[in-house]
Parts: structure tokens; sequence; C-alpha cells
């Protein structure tokens, strides 16, 4: 598990639409290098794709190191634009994300490489399931459930939207936690102590059920800032799972967080159309997305990776 540091400041919505570097524009000289490496490589398995198959894809090294400088360093948060649609096919936008997470850092395996969203018609209230297999709502959280599986970046990019439904919802952690301790400061610390969650990340061991347990907040070193992650419903069933009453105010804490994230000034709702990326700090940067319907002849899918480092 890494400890990338971050250093920034809480944003509301308005401050990160008003904040140009987060949002980037794709450079068309990145597809004259992804179209040399599929000439080169016309077949590639992805989950054993590495720097030395990437490392020549001089401009799109640059758009990610802009990016990993504003995920670590500014907002937390950047969007791509897509590439233009007439030149790239869905081989090509596969490649472009799967070199980009790259050149970001080491990506994880855990679902895969490059982790499908899409609906798959369960219901992750009645199995243990990511909700990221559903088309429900999700509230604001952080990726990995998993006390020793923390990715550092989660990214996303549309290969098709929903015809309804499906915008992405960002909010800052850091906004949260610093309201949150400046106005209930006894609910705070509440959310600063670990709690048990329930384990879904694949590759996970489940027998450690016991000690799967970690902070919504962990402020344990100054230097890098609050840490988030949470997942309201990972945590009510980690304590169920467990037979072990909460702390007699967490639900309140809960409660008070989760209205605090929902504040008008703090979530940024947009939606990813085809070829556009979104990347995020996973400890700083909670997301979520609304409900949404399918085209059954072409159902909505994003691809999803884990990065660390």
């Amino acid at each position: 598990m890494s400890s990338a540091p971050h250093t920034r400041s809480p944003w509301t919505q308005q401050e990160l639409n008003q904040r140009r570097e987060h949002t980037l524009e794709f450079d068309e000289g990145i597809i004259d290098e992804l179209e040399q490496w599929r000439n080169h490589s016309p077949e590639v398995i992805e989950d054993e794709v590495t720097h030395a198959h990437v490392a020549d894809m001089t401009r799109l090294q640059q758009l990610a190191l802009r990016t990993r400088e504003e995920v670590y360093r500014g907002s937390g948060v950047v969007r791509v634009s897509a590439p233009p649609l007439d030149r790239v096919d869905d081989d090509l936008l596969r490649r472009y994300y799967l070199a980009f997470g790259v050149h970001l850092g080491t990506p994880l395996g855990n679902y895969g490489r490059l982790y499908e969203v899409k609906d798959r018609g369960g219901d992750y209230t009645k199995t243990a399931i990511p909700v990221s297999q559903t088309k429900a709502a999700t509230g604001l959280h952080t990726d990995s459930s998993a006390v020793d599986v923390l990715p550092d970046l989660v990214g996303l990019i549309c290969i098709r939207p929903a015809p309804v439904g499906g915008a992405s919802r960002i909010a800052c952690a850091l906004l949260a936690h610093q309201k949150l301790s400046q106005d209930h400061p006894e609910l705070c610390r509440i959310l600063e102590e670990p709690h048990y969650r329930d384990i879904v990340t694949p590759g996970a061991d489940q027998s450690q059920r016991q000690r799967n347990r970690f902070p919504v907040f962990d402020v344990s070193d100054p230097s890098r800032g609050p840490v988030c992650r949470y997942m309201r419903f990972w945590i009510e069933k980690g304590y169920e799972k467990a037979e072990i009453e909460p702390h007699p105010q967490l639900q309140a804490a809960l409660d008070q967080l989760d209205a605090i994230l929902e504040e008008p000034d703090s979530v940024a709702t947009f939606t990813l159309q085809r070829g556009e990326m979104l990347w995020v700090d996973n400890t700083t940067t909670l997301h979520d997305r609304t409900a949404y319907e399918d085209d059954p002849d072409a159902p909505r899918l994003l691809l999803r990776q884990w990065v660390v480092g």
C-alpha cells in the first residue's frame, strides 16, 4: 500500500470549476503514438503491459505528468477531454487509458487492470458485490473496503455513456473534514477512530474481518493531512457481520458527514462522454454517480483503474 503525499487546500465545487488546471485537453499527437503501438503489437495482454511497452509515448507521458501534478499537488481531480472520436475505436481507447495508468504509477490488478464498470444485474444491498456492478445510485465514497488495499488514484474512462442518468459526482474530503472538525468536533473525533468495514475488494483476505478496521479520516500523520476512506454502507455492514455494536454516536457522525458532503457548495456534477477521462486522488476526493438506465443495444460502459505510487 502506498502513502503518496498530498499537499493541497480544500475546495468547493465553485472553486474547482474555476480552476483551469483540473481540466486538460487531449493531445492529438497521442493518437499517432497509439497507432504505432498497435501496428507494432496488434495484440496485447492488458495485465502484462509495463512501462517498457509504452515508454516511447512521450506526448502521452507529458499529459500523464500534468495529470499527476494536479491530482497530487493541486485539486486532486483531473478531467481530460476526449480524443477526436472519428479517429479512435474502442481498442485505441482501451490502449490509451491503459498506457495512461502505467505512466501515472503502478496499476493494481484486484479487479483486473481495466475493470469494466457496468450493470451486471445485481443488488449490492443484498449481496456483497461492488456498487460498480449495478446501475443504482451510490453515496459519495472512496474505493476499496479492505484495510490493506488502498489505491492512491482512481481513474475512469467513458466508452459508452448511458442515455439516461449515470452522471459523475465528486466532493472534497478535506473540505468535509475541515467543516466537521470546526462545527462538530466530538463527532469528527469518532470518525478519526478505526471502524469495521465489510470486505468486498477482490484479493483481500476474507478471514481477516476482525482486523478490517480503519478510520474514515486518518489524521495520524500531520504532515500528510487527513486520509479519507469512506463508504457508509460497508461500515454499517462491517459492524453487522462482526456482530459488534458500534459507538452510540457513530450514526450521528455519519449523518453529519453525509449532510456536509451534500451541501450545495460541496458536490461537482458532470457526465463523462465517450473518450473522456476522470482521475481523482482516492484519499482526498470522494466520488459517486447517479442512477442510470441502459440502452439494451449499447449499455453504459466505463473502464476503471486503481493506481498506486
